[in-house]
């Protein structure tokens, strides 16, 4: 069977010769892959103040299984506990199907990142023994952002504690898998104290220390509702 000529690979010469005439190459205009927006991946990290929390998004890949099933969140709760330490703390968190929140306080940026980073590899390894396979579990880098001010922090608090309630509006209850039940202060947040549900399982958070999470959001304003 006779092969079409666009199948047939040509000997080099044959390829010199069908170029030739189109110029020696080199740099031109517009050649090249094209240039993109400077991603999140490669902006330089801000300095990050002991006084200023942090709220960090951790996104999964698609094929890391359900995290509020307790073979998954047994894990991550665990891992949450295990990188408490004195320059790195993490105050809030909810736990939802493919992602999680965090409120953490950091000394520094070195703090930061090296308690960010303890927390994905734990994460990563446990949910990797759970699925039995190996590779990524998160999707992309974790996106991190200061709360400088108090009304900053009171949105996140309640968008963290009733994130839940953000995804499944008619969730009945404190959700067990985040903070939320040990949260006393919803007067501040101008929320009703949701029923409380099962009984959490045992606390892993630690207490806040900066004056903007342990008493400063209840001077912040409440953002008005695009």
């Amino acid at each position: 069977m006779q092969l079409s000529l666009d199948l047939v690979p040509r000997s080099r010469s044959a390829q010199s010769k069908a170029t030739a005439g189109r110029g020696r190459g080199g740099a031109r205009k517009g050649a090249g892959r094209p240039r993109l927006p400077e991603s999140e991946s490669h902006r330089a990290r801000p300095p990050v103040s002991p006084q200023v929390p942090q709220h960090l998004t951790l996104r999964m890949a698609e094929h890391v299984w359900n995290l509020r099933a307790e073979r998954c969140f047994g894990p991550i709760r665990r891992a949450i506990g295990a990188v408490q330490r004195e320059g790195f703390r993490v105050v809030h968190y909810t736990v939802q199907g493919n992602h999680l929140h965090l409120v953490v306080e950091a000394q520094d940026r070195a703090a930061l990142v090296f308690g960010l980073r303890s927390l994905t590899v734990r994460i990563g390894r446990a949910l990797n023994r759970v699925m039995q396979r190996r590779g990524r579990v998160l999707d992309g880098r974790p996106h991190v952002r200061a709360l400088r001010t108090p009304t900053e922090v009171k949105n996140v608090l309640r968008y963290v504690l009733l994130n839940r309630s953000h995804h499944l509006p008619d969730a009945p209850w404190l959700d067990e898998c985040s903070t939320a039940p040990w949260f006393d202060d919803w007067a501040a947040l101008e929320v009703s104290r949701p029923p409380s549900g099962p009984p959490p399982p045992e606390r892993v958070d630690r207490p806040a220390r900066t004056w903007l999470l342990s008493v400063g959001y209840r001077r912040g304003r409440r953002a008005r509702r695009r």
